[in-house]
């Protein structure tokens, strides 16, 4: 079913010098409204198809102008008969998808221990939207990137109006290091304008997303490679996660307040603090600059001040030195 398209200008001019000057003519028409031939014709036949003209009894071959408020009537009733063709459309459309959608949780669900692997991006990404679509309650996450990208941002967006429409609590967690993100801070700054609560942490152990208590997909594990994460829909391991998620959350640190700014008493602030029990178990400068969500040159620069406040000409000392102060 075609639309029916509002009426511009130029085909309303034609309608009026039809109706009140009695001009029916296209030639004369284009001289009268100073416009071309063809786009006389083109009114002509617009205004036809609205069934605002019609054949003229008094001039065979010609057209006559409808009275507008015939017209109006006839309008009125191809817009009822458009939204309802609408109407159909959209209840079969919607029938279609939701027996797909079943179909699809039916085959592609979680195995019987209630975990299933998704092995690629636009699998991650289905199934993201189908649980933040799902959500009704609450949203939890664990966000362990130094920052994140536009297009990230941009296709969540929508989905996070929807659920923030429907009441849902978003509750996540950021490193210390995305505040220095501009990206991702105007986008926590978003989310924080529209009552969702953030914090932030100098680490955070994987990617978690936990939907109510019904799901929790976790990706960037141990071992893990390539864009893989895997999808929790047992409740024990849900609660499990949802336990972890509110450790962190108690020790982490609210986003309005900036952690660099938050200086604990033996002068370390949570950052500085974490990087030093980070190279104290052995790990690199790239490892640790990873899990704190840093440049190497970054946590290098921050060891070596660290370095000149302890006074220690090496590591293994700046160790000794933080320890023997109670550091770490």
């Amino acid at each position: 079913m075609d639309e029916v398209s509002p009426l511009d200008q130029q085909t309303l001019a034609v309608y009026r010098a039809i109706l009140f000057h009695k001009q029916h003519d296209p030639d004369k028409l284009a001289e009268l409204l100073d416009i071309a031939p063809g786009d006389v014709d083109k009114a002509l036949a617009r205004l036809s198809d609205l069934s605002l003209l019609a054949p003229s009894r008094d001039s065979p071959g010609s057209l006559r102008a409808v009275n507008p408020s015939l017209g109006l009537k006839v309008l009125l009733q191809r817009e009822q008969d458009e939204l309802a063709w609408r109407q159909q459309r959209i209840e079969q459309n919607r029938a279609a998808l939701a027996a797909l959608a079943a179909e699809y949780t039916a085959s592609g669900g979680s195995g019987a221990d209630g975990m299933e692997q998704l092995d690629n991006v636009d699998e991650i990404r289905t199934r993201l939207e189908a649980l933040a679509e799902s959500c009704r309650h609450e949203s939890l996450a664990f966000h362990p990137v130094g920052g994140l990208t536009k297009e990230a941002i941009e296709a969540s967006r929508p989905l996070n109006e929807r659920a923030l429409a429907r009441g849902v609590r978003f509750r996540s967690i950021y490193l210390d290091s995305a505040v220095s993100d501009r990206v991702t801070k105007t986008h926590a700054q978003w989310m924080a304008a529209h009552h969702s609560e953030i914090r932030t942490s100098p680490t955070l152990p994987m990617r978690l997303l936990i939907v109510d208590t019904a799901a929790a997909i976790v990706a960037g594990l141990p071992g893990q490679s390539g864009p893989s994460a895997l999808l929790f829909s047992s409740r024990p391991v849900v609660l499990a996660m949802r336990a972890l998620f509110e450790a962190y959350w108690e020790h982490a640190t609210p986003f309005h307040q900036e952690p660099s700014a938050e200086v604990a008493p033996h002068g370390l602030v949570p950052q500085e603090r974490k990087l030093l029990q980070l190279l104290a178990t052995g790990l690199t400068d790239e490892a640790v600059a990873r899990a704190l969500g840093i440049g190497v040159r970054t946590e290098r620069r921050i060891m070596a001040e660290l370095m000149e406040r302890l006074g220690a000409s090496s590591r293994f000392e700046a160790g000794v030195q933080a320890a023997r102060r109670q550091w770490i």
